[in-house]
Formats: structure tokens, C-alpha cells, sequence
């Protein structure tokens, strides 16, 4: 295949896209760039981020291009189902998970919170939610919407 390119291989290629690399052409081939739509979609790209994050300082610049902006399609994804997930999870299950990516402590979250009772009482559910100055010190650490750590309503079962 010396001496031909993509140019000559396939009539009509802009001349932008035959200049890419042979790299990002060959995960195009894989895995096409475009907007994530459904769950199979989205583990595919996690499965292709997962794979070139593991040779990262390998890379050429074909693969990091490519990869830079499957990892921006996969963010907007998560953007946009991220208000779904919090829906789905209590104040209390969402704090744990929070605090343990973060490697905190019952002692370091009741610094944070001012009370190290109270960051017991959370994580363990006795208290269902935390209070309003609490909400505000959790989102500005944990960078999240004061709703997810707001019981949901549930609205009565014979409510027509």
C-alpha cells in the first residue's frame, strides 16, 4: 500500500480529511465521532477511552486528537443524564459515594459540615437530609446541584 493514500484509495475525500492521521482514521473506522445516543453507544466509547487512557504517554497526535474529543462526546453524555442518576439516589447514598471517591473521613466531612456528629448522623442515614448551610458547604466542595441533596417529593399514590 506504499505510495497510495486515502486520496487516491477513495475518490472525492476532502482534502482535510485524507490529511488526517492514519491513527484517527483507523479509530474512526472503530468507533465514529459523533453524539452519544443510548447506553450501548456510550460503553463503547468508555471501552475505546479506557483502552488508549491505559497508552496515554504513547500516544500520537492522531490518537490524542481523537481521544480528546470522544472524552468531550462522553462528558455532554453524562452532562445530560446526570440530572436522571441524582433522581434516582438518595441525599444519603449520594453523600457516602461522594465522600468515599474522595478519600474523606467521617473526621474530615465533620470539618467540613462542623460537626462531626452531624456527618455521622448523614452517612449513616439517621438524618435524611442536611441542613441548609450544610447543602452549600457540600456543593461547594463537591461541585453538585443543592437538589441532589434534597429529599424528593413523592406524590400520593391515590392523587388522580
Amino acid at each position: 500500500m506504499e505510495g497510495r493514500t486515502l486520496k487516491n484509495l477513495v475518490p472525492n475525500v476532502p482534502a482535510a480529511v485524507a490529511a488526517l492521521p492514519r491513527s484517527y482514521l483507523a479509530l474512526m473506522g472503530e468507533l465514529p465521532l459523533r453524539p452519544i445516543k443510548s447506553g450501548a453507544e456510550y460503553d463503547r466509547a468508555a471501552r475505546v477511552i479506557h483502552r488508549l487512557a491505559l497508552r496515554e504517554d504513547r500516544l500520537d497526535a492522531g490518537e490524542e486528537a481523537y481521544l480528546e474529543v470522544l472524552e468531550a462526546l462522553v462528558e455532554r453524555f453524562d452532562r445530560g443524564h446526570e440530572a436522571r442518576f441524582v433522581e434516582a439516589v438518595s441525599p444519603t447514598l449520594l453523600l457516602r459515594s461522594l465522600v468515599e471517591q474522595a478519600g474523606m473521613s467521617v473526621t474530615e466531612l465533620g470539618k467540613l459540615l462542623g460537626s462531626k456528629g452531624a456527618a455521622s448522623e448523614l452517612l449513616s442515614g439517621k438524618r435524611k437530609e442536611p441542613s441548609k448551610s450544610q447543602i452549600a458547604k457540600l456543593c461547594a466542595r463537591f461541585k453538585v446541584d443543592a437538589g441532589a441533596f434534597l429529599l424528593r417529593a413523592r406524590a400520593p399514590a391515590d392523587a388522580a
